[in-house]
């Protein structure tokens, strides 16, 4: 896959960032059964969807599917080869140096997490990436951090654009604060300056070891690759999370092209401030993918703009944004499983 670190030459910086190589982490597991969880993740969106078609006319959003552009719909979910190649790009330059073989291992690695995120909850199958990392001769702590810093720059991005949204167009939800938005803009600028500034990042990083004072050690090996990672990416931190922008700005483009392929005649600035609300809501570790809860939220924040059949088929929609990474990861994915579970059998 790699090859050996001796025959790499790393940069001075890395290694200075990475001043404690360990072992590799174990390989993702957890006391639970997955298959338990994966089954009461799939049973909850199976409720959730149930009570949603209960109160809607199904019939109807068969309509509204049948009715579709089938060119702006193919264009559409066409979008996910360029974000998942991004997701790929920017994984690559978040891990130090050395510990990816190149952008097309990256999107190896990309394309096996998010299938594995399909049956593990709270997407904790990018931990895949991190452990993979980690073999590298990584310490754990950064290789940990590289996942969260990706998961904040998600955040991060996709709460830039819902706040621009609200700022533009000032969508009005019944039933919703009008709160919310300043609140989720707030929560994307302490994302953002998580992601952008290291003295911030030293200071939480002192501030959580206070806290938890060594009581929980996977907490400690996060506290301590954090600044790791941070001294590691150095000035490609401005890229980074400038990539994150565009990522997240080409997913509400897509989200609203499944509109207009849907002839939902919806602003863009509203359906990007509200498709990044109910974005984050099916990012909740409670439903399978997502199903369920985001074609809810759909259904309630754009009751004021559009019809909840066709709400509700915009939410099928972009369910397919799930589906095709994880399928296109089935051809490559036998060499890493095999990898993990050789590690399980000798530990």
């Amino acid at each position: 896959m790699t090859a050996p670190l001796s025959s790499q030459r790393v940069p001075e910086t890395d290694t200075q960032a990475l001043p404690r190589p360990v072992s590799a982490p174990a390989p993702p597991t957890s006391r639970r059964r997955p298959g338990g969880a994966t089954l009461l993740s799939l049973a909850l969106s199976a409720i959730i969807l149930a009570a949603l078609y209960r109160s809607i006319d199904a019939r109807l959003i068969f309509r509204e599917l049948r009715s579709v552009d089938k060119g702006l719909l193919l264009v559409s979910v066409a979008m996910i080869v360029p974000i998942t190649v991004l997701r790929a790009i920017r994984f690559y330059l978040v891990a130090p140096r050395g510990t990816v073989a190149g952008v097309a291992e990256a999107l190896r690695l990309t394309l096996v997490a998010t299938a594995a995120n399909v049956f593990m909850p709270a997407k904790s199958g990018d931990l895949i990436k991190s452990y993979f990392v980690a073999k590298e001769r990584t310490p754990v702590g950064v290789s940990v951090a590289v996942v969260v810093y990706e998961r904040l720059c998600d955040l991060a991005g996709l709460i830039t654009w819902c706040a621009l949204g609200w700022v533009v167009a000032r969508p009005v939800v019944a039933g919703v604060p009008s709160a919310l938005w300043p609140v989720l803009g707030l929560f994307g600028l302490g994302c953002g300056l998580l992601v952008s500034s290291s003295r911030i990042a030293r200071f939480g990083a002192a501030v959580v070891e206070r806290l938890h004072m060594g009581r929980l050690q996977r907490v400690q090996s996060l506290v301590d690759g954090w600044p790791g990672l941070f001294r590691s990416l150095g000035r490609r931190r401005a890229g980074v999370i400038l990539l994150s922008m565009l990522l997240w700005l080409i997913h509400v483009i897509q989200i609203w092209m499944f509109t207009v392929a849907l002839s939902i005649r919806i602003p863009f600035t509203v359906s990007a401030s509200l498709s990044a609300v109910a974005l984050m809501i099916g990012q909740l570790p409670f439903s399978f993918a997502g199903l369920g809860a985001r074609d809810v939220a759909l259904v309630v924040l754009m009751r004021a703009y559009v019809r909840p059949e066709s709400a509700a088929a915009l939410g099928l929609l972009i369910s397919t944004r799930n589906l095709l990474p994880p399928l296109a990861a089935l051809p490559i994915m036998r060499p890493y499983v095999a990898k993990l579970a050789a590690e399980v059998r000798m530990r």
